[in-house]
C-alpha cells in the first residue's frame, strides 16, 4: 500500500474527528450552562419560598401574640363582669324591697320581647308588625309635626 495514497484519507479522518469533538465540546458547553442557569434559578426560587416562610412564621407568631393579649384582655372582662355581678347580686340581697321586686315575675311584654329572635333589618321588623302596617321612611317626616 502506498502511504501517499492514505495520507488524504487519514487528514480527512482527522479532521472529521476534530469537527465532531468541537462539536461535543460546543453541545457538552451548551448542556453546562443549562444546568449552570437551572442551578441559578432553583437558588432564587429556593431563596423566594425561605423568606415566604420567614414572613409565614412572622405572621403567625404576631397572631399567636394578638391571641394571647386577646385571652388576657377577655380573662380581664371576665374577671370585671364577675365582680360587678357579685355587686349586684349583693346589692340586690341587702335590700327587702329590691330583693322582693328582682324575685317577681317579668311583665308579659318584656317576657315576649326575650321569647321572640332578634330583628335583621326593617323587613323583618314590618313582618312582625301588628296588622302589617308598614313604618314611614325616616325622610317622610311625620305628619303632626309643628
Amino acid at each position: 500500500m502506498n502511504l501517499s495514497r492514505l495520507m488524504p484519507w487519514l487528514a480527512l479522518l482527522a479532521l472529521i474527528a476534530l469537527v465532531a469533538s468541537c462539536q461535543h465540546g460546543r453541545a457538552l458547553r451548551a448542556q453546562l450552562d443549562r444546568a449552570t442557569d437551572d442551578a441559578r434559578r432553583a437558588k432564587l426560587d429556593a431563596q423566594a419560598s425561605a423568606a415566604v416562610i420567614e414572613r409565614l412564621l412572622a405572621d403567625a407568631k404576631a397572631k399567636d401574640a394578638q391571641r394571647a393579649q386577646l385571652a388576657r384582655a377577655r380573662a380581664g372582662v371576665d374577671a370585671t363582669l364577675a365582680t360587678y355581678r357579685n355587686e349586684l347580686r349583693r346589692l340586690i340581697d341587702e335590700n327587702a324591697a329590691v330583693r322582693a321586686w328582682a324575685a317577681g315575675a317579668l311583665p308579659d311584654d318584656v317576657v315576649r320581647l326575650h321569647a321572640s329572635p332578634a330583628l335583621n333589618g326593617a323587613d323583618d321588623f314590618a313582618q312582625r308588625m301588628r296588622g302589617g302596617d308598614a313604618v314611614h321612611d325616616a325622610g317622610d317626616g311625620a305628619a303632626n309635626q309643628r
